[in-house]
């Protein structure tokens, strides 16, 4: 009988990564989970650990299975995995690529209401993704009545033979394509609702290769540094944001601001405007919010907690599109945000959190969003 006993330092560089996924544990124990000064109530802190195993699941599927010269396209959050600001009425894919390559990404447009692609380079940090270095929405792509479209991504337009085309810079390391869905029922509630999309390697036609000590644990060093970046790598929720959309002052919202014209090396929306605060009535109190909101392609707004996850969507409201809020006579909006029950139309739901994010987007509105009103009532 053949021996295939395995020597026990066949792959030293996987099991290294392993060893610091172990330690990376440990630190996101001890400075994330524990740490005195992250969590102010304990469904915070038990939201950790539920968190802690969402990101370990990111990390095995979009890092540990990444294939960028045999791409495939990764859902990046759903109602069981939320994650950098999640977001129920839109689905998210990721894929991982190569600059140095081409690629040609198909689908088709179904009850979407706006679909973009983004091209990222890495992040210093270990993020899921960085600079923003290329990008394109469904308004520049050829679209057939049956709503389908192809898109070519490399580093030549010859590359497109006339078709759509972004250019692909050798630093790229990432495409993350946005569906956004404004629905009475949010597009992650809606088991009939998808978005078709597939992803090409155009000048590879080897077979993967197998997978060696190396190989994994290039992926497996990846996915640690996101890993880490996620969890101990978060700013302290409260803290000064340095973000231009972001108010720093509790209950009160500021003026939404584009986040193309921000400028941060983020995964963020580049057609979108945000504006988010922290929310923190008491338990007998709520948080209204008054405004207009102009003509465009999307709107939403919704409650994160600590770990910038969104709040409970498939049982209790917290969010509302475009389609579900319920506005004035005079095309106003007004939306209350408590522990209780106002008794109001447009109401979210905390969850029994005492603190959270409040954030909206505002996509490709055609005027610059007023800052919404707020203030904190009695109930």
């Amino acid at each position: 009988m053949t021996d295939r006993s395995i020597p026990a330092d066949v792959t030293p560089r996987a099991l290294a990564a392993y060893n610091d996924l172990i330690d990376a544990l440990a630190e996101a124990r001890d400075g994330y989970l524990l740490h005195p000064d992250r969590w102010v109530e304990p469904v915070e802190q038990a939201e950790g650990f539920r968190y802690v195993g969402q990101m370990l699941s990111a990390m095995s599927e979009m890092y540990w299975e990444a294939k960028p010269r045999h791409p495939r396209f990764v859902s990046i959050v759903d109602p069981g995995r939320k994650l950098q600001g999640d977001n129920p009425d839109a689905i998210y894919h990721y894929a991982r690529i190569d600059g140095t390559k081409k690629y040609r990404v198909s689908g088709r447009i179904t009850q979407e209401c706006y679909t973009s692609f983004t091209l990222h380079g890495r992040s210093p940090d270990g993020g899921m993704a960085g600079p923003l270095l290329g990008d394109v929405n469904d308004s520049d792509l050829a679209v057939d009545s049956d709503g389908r479209y192809s898109l070519t991504i490399s580093a030549d337009e010859a590359d497109a033979d006339g078709g759509d085309w972004i250019r692909l810079e050798p630093e790229t390391i990432a495409i993350i394509v946005r569906g956004y869905f404004e629905l009475e029922t949010s597009a992650q509630n809606d088991s009939e609702v998808h978005v078709d999309i597939d992803i090409e390697c155009l000048d590879v036609d080897a077979a993967p290769p197998a997978l060696g000590d190396d190989l994994i644990a290039e992926r497996m060093e990846e996915g640690i540094a996101f890993f880490r970046q996620v969890t101990t790598g978060q700013n302290i929720f409260g803290g000064p944001s340095g973000v231009p959309f972001v108010s720093d002052e509790a209950n009160v919202l500021p003026k939404p601001f584009s986040f193309r014209d921000s400028g941060l090396p983020v995964p963020g929306a580049a057609d979108i405007h945000y504006a988010s605060a922290r929310w923190e009535p008491e338990p007998d109190q709520a948080l209204v919010m008054r405004g207009t909101i102009p003509p465009g392609r999307f709107v939403n707004v919704v409650l994160w907690n600590a770990h910038t996850q969104t709040l409970e969507y498939r049982g209790r409201k917290s969010s509302l599109n475009g389609a579900q809020i319920q506005y004035e006579d005079d095309g106003s909006f007004e939306i209350w945000v408590s522990a209780k029950d106002p008794g109001c139309t447009n109401w979210l739901d905390t969850d029994g959190h005492y603190r959270g994010s409040i954030f909206w987007r505002f996509l490709l509105p055609d005027e610059d969003p007023e800052q919404p009103t707020s203030e904190v009532v009695t109930i």
